[in-house]
């Protein structure tokens, strides 16, 4: 679900400058099988692309528009670059014009994943009617604008958890956080750091279900109890051999967040909650 491999096409400074600031906050920058694409020239240059995700950014970097699949979270990274090289967010879909998420997107900044793309589109088409979603969850949930709580699931367009309803079912990913620091890095610049990297893809509820790492001394230990996150110490040369030691997929490679402090995120599929 996630666009983490991106192929950024042009050929000037700006295409080599999101190549190295995207870079530094641990997407994977390929020239070929990736997920997304973003395009730094004119239009008709970008549509050539479009049988992907595509983000356009014009050649003088003022704007910066996804071109297709916007609404499955293209926008999302598309936001990320144009407060990076400081640009104007041109979003033109029906849930932007809304002033909405999508289902997707809802998704997305939660950590959440569905199996019913068929009930996805329905309660897309559901929200763009009446602008409202509602939303049973017992886990750290963001609601954005048209989204709110209540207090059976049965009774929710959407369920966050593993429930037997007719409602849209989205399960939590277990989020990863693979962690190399020196003893001497202060807690709360480990803290900023896990959040910072959680922002760098867009999950935006600060949770983290699990924390790998090297070390094991009393600030990881009261990081991981403060965020709830289980502990596990798995050594490894690269901060993604260790979370390719626990398992699931890397979304984020390993890059430093501060001097001395090294992050990379990944994901795992759940079938009954997180365990």
């Amino acid at each position: 679900m996630y666009y983490n491999k991106i192929r950024v096409i042009g050929n000037s400074s700006l295409a080599d400058r999101i190549i190295k600031l995207l870079n530094e906050i641990g997407y994977f920058i390929v020239n070929e099988s990736e997920n997304l694409r973003v395009v730094v020239g004119p239009l008709s240059r970008a549509i050539k692309f479009a049988n992907k995700p595509v983000i356009l950014v014009t050649e003088n970097g003022e704007y910066v528009i996804p071109v297709n699949r916007e609404e499955s979270g293209v926008s999302l990274i598309a936001s990320l670059i144009s407060d990076m090289i400081g640009g104007n967010l041109i979003l033109t879909s029906k849930m932007a014009e809304k002033g909405v998420y999508s289902v997707q997107e809802f998704s997305w900044v939660n950590g959440l994943y569905w199996t019913n793309s068929e009930k996805v589109k329905e309660l897309n088409k559901k929200i763009l009617k009446s602008s409202k979603l509602t939303v049973y969850y017992d886990k750290k949930i963001i609601l954005p604008e048209g989204y709110s709580s209540v207090e059976k699931p049965c009774s929710a367009d959407i369920v966050v958890g593993d429930y037997d309803c007719n409602s849209l079912v989205l399960k939590p990913y277990k989020v990863v956080m693979g962690l190399k620091y020196y003893s001497t890095i202060p807690p709360e610049v480990i803290l900023y750091s896990i959040r910072l990297t959680l922002k760098s893809i867009y999950i935006l509820n600060d949770r983290v279900d699990v924390i790998v790492s090297p070390v094991k001394d009393r600030n990881i230990i009261n990081i991981s109890t403060l965020l709830g996150a289980e502990l596990f110490t798995i050594y490894g040369d690269t901060c993604e051999s260790m979370l390719l030691q626990y398992g699931g997929k890397i979304l984020l490679k390993g890059v430093k967040r501060a001097f001395g402090l090294e992050t990379c995120l990944g994901v795992v599929k759940v079938e009954k909650g997180i365990q």
